[in-house]
């Protein structure tokens, strides 16, 4: 028995050795070449770089004032003509004594306004000093074509006079004034032909209100005086005419005034006798009917200001300087930053200007010249929106104030 379970074990070992699964050969090298490993590309798109915005060509002639001399200045190019040079025109003038006077107390530049067709300037300069060491002014009439020299007559015991041209600039009117001892006063208005001939007397300054406007027709100022007051002084000496300007209080005061370029209309503003930080602004027909408000504004009291039409009449710069006549022997001047009003005729609304730019004026096109605010300078165009306009490659080293004029031819 014994041997017969050992051959059942026997058998049943056999058996399983047979059943052992044989380990797999190790493949066989072929002729086939490995495959390459996979490289994975990554594709990134660079944004093409944007182009800087091509400087629109820009119409006219820029008039600008750089201390020295007055230029003629192309827009486009920044090329530069000499349209009137202020050490040529110290050897044909009196010496000027502003900087051994009490009224300056050091050398000024020549005070140069040129007149509207460009063709004529008038030219300031202290020529004498009193006992008391205050500037005698002199006025001179210089023409840029022949460059010759007009000496304008000085009214009786006036000190100088605030000489403004007429729209065709073959006359000059103005404000007259002196001093009673120390005291600074107003006189008289007067009017003069620009080769200073023909002084005439044109009235008394009432008010102190001594500033004034040419209507369009050259035969007509309006001295920007109290609603009460406000006329029409004729050049030729006939009767003056008041002018009525329904609505407004007999008290407020006309600070400036300004034609549109046609003619047509008028830009005015006024304060009123109490409230002299308020400012209101208005329109009306150029004979001063149908006076609508615009609008109003806080303002510093300091403050002159001045109206500048956009050439299509669909806007108005009014620009605020601070009264900084040096012969009044007031301390005017101040530290805030000017605060220049954009008003859009069309919506009688007002408009955001930019906080940090100067504004000065306008272009042939309707767009604002600015100027910037830090020690540089620099000019800049923006639309009334205050959308930039690309400036010209010439341009911005040539311009670093604001211009005096940028004319359309």
């Amino acid at each position: 028995m014994k041997i017969k379970i050992t051959g059942i074990l026997a058998v049943l070992l056999f058996m399983q050795a047979c059943s052992t699964p044989q380990p797999t050969p190790p493949p066989q090298p072929t002729d086939t070449p490995p495959s390459p490993p996979t490289v994975i590309v990554v594709v990134t798109s660079t944004p093409a770089e944007s182009p800087t915005p091509e400087a629109p060509p820009q119409k006219g002639t820029i008039i600008y004032d750089n201390g020295e001399d007055i230029l003629s200045i192309d827009p486009n190019t920044g090329d530069a003509d000499v349209l009137l040079s202020r050490a040529e025109l110290e050897t044909s003038l009196a010496k000027d004594r502003s900087a051994d006077s009490y009224t300056y107390g050091a050398k000024q530049p020549l005070k140069i306004s040129l007149s509207p067709d460009r063709s004529q300037a008038l030219v300031t300069i202290c020529a004498d000093i009193d006992a008391r060491y205050r500037c005698l002014f002199s006025d001179y009439v210089y023409s840029l074509d022949t460059k010759t020299v007009a000496e304008l007559p000085i009214p009786p015991n006036a000190y100088g006079v605030y000489w403004q041209w007429s729209p065709d600039g073959s006359k000059l009117a103005g404000a007259a004034w002196s001093y009673d001892r120390a005291l600074y006063y107003l006189t008289s208005f007067f009017a003069v032909n620009s080769d200073g001939t023909n002084l005439t007397p044109l009235g008394a300054v009432i008010n102190d209100r001594w500033q004034l406007t040419w209507n369009p027709n050259g035969a007509v100022i309006h001295p920007l005086n109290f609603v009460a007051n406000f006329q029409s002084i004729f050049i030729d000496r006939s009767p003056s005419q008041d002018i009525p300007l329904t609505g407004l209080d007999v008290n407020d005061g006309i600070q400036c005034l300004s034609f549109s370029p046609d003619g047509t209309k008028a830009v005015f503003t006024v304060r009123g006798s109490i409230l002299e930080d308020r400012e209101w602004v208005y329109s009306a027909n150029s004979d001063f009917s149908d006076v609508t408000q615009i609008t109003e504004y806080d303002i510093d009291p300091r403050h002159l200001c001045t109206v500048n039409w956009s050439p299509d009449q669909r806007f108005v710069h009014v620009r605020y300087e601070y009264d900084t006549r040096a012969e009044t022997g007031e301390e005017k001047s101040g530290t805030e930053p000017r605060r220049d009003k954009l008003i859009n005729l069309e919506t009688n609304s007002l408009m955001d200007t930019p906080r940090d730019l100067i504004a000065c004026g306008w272009t042939p096109d309707n767009n604002l010249v600015y100027e910037t605010k830090n020690k540089d300078g620099g000019i800049q165009i923006l639309t009334p929106n205050n959308i930039p306009i690309p400036l010209p490659d010439g341009l911005q080293p040539a311009v670093l104030h604001c211009p005096v004029i940028w004319a359309s031819e």
